[in-house]
């Protein structure tokens, strides 16, 4: 199994990127089991409530979890240096989400999803399996925010999947709000999270070198 995995990530990969997804479920499942002594206010705005509910954009969020799976692949496989400061970003913004989670928890109202149809089942398993917490920023827009950074970045990607990142991110960020799992507001703070996770890797990393 542990050949299996070197051929797909370099040894030097396999600490970090297990790191920052330990960091990440204990962060995100952390503060949800905490969720009944935590008092949840809601950044709803009239744009917001006028964003219809258009169930399709679920295969969007789905499909979210495969593109972050094959770019942190990629991520692994360009370089150590590139690696470890994608990781380190990603466990540095993960620790802000934790802070905002517990110290500014928000919520949202769900709408009434049929029963029919197999995007609006994948809605109401998705709302079954995740409590309306843990919402701002949001990690869904964070981590599609990172498959940019990075096909932005990386060298030896094809040429085509700077674009099919694009259309995929973009389609990730709608279907957060289409499928009202988030507000506008934490769309772009998950980004933001993300840009000053990666800064402080760099420096901090960059520090390490000179050192």
């Amino acid at each position: 199994m542990l050949n299996k995995l070197k051929t797909i990530i370099p040894t030097y990969a396999i600490i970090p990127l297990a790191l920052a997804l330990i960091v990440n479920m204990t962060v995100y499942v952390g503060v949800s089991a905490l969720r009944d002594f935590l008092t949840f206010s809601s950044l709803e705005t009239p744009l917001d409530r006028a964003i219809p509910f258009v169930a399709p954009f679920v295969l969007f969020y789905v499909l979210a979890f495969v593109q972050w799976v094959l770019n942190y692949i990629f991520i692994a496989r360009e370089s150590k240096e590139v690696c470890y400061q994608f990781a380190l970003g990603d466990i540095i913004a993960k620790i802000i989400c934790f802070f905002f989670f517990l110290f500014l928890p928000t919520t949202l109202a769900r709408p009434d999803v049929p029963e029919t149809g197999l995007c609006n089942q994948l809605v109401r398993f998705i709302y079954q399996m995740d409590a309306p917490v843990n919402l701002f920023p949001s990690i869904h827009c964070l981590e599609s925010w990172c498959c940019i950074h990075a096909a932005l970045r990386l060298k030896k990607l094809p040429h085509w999947y700077l674009g099919v990142t694009i259309v995929m991110s973009l389609g990730v960020f709608a279907s957060t709000l289409f499928i009202k799992q988030h507000v506008i507001v934490d769309v772009f703070a998950g980004i933001a999270v993300f840009e000053i996770g990666y800064y402080f890797a760099g420096w901090l990393l960059s520090k390490k070198k000179k050192a």
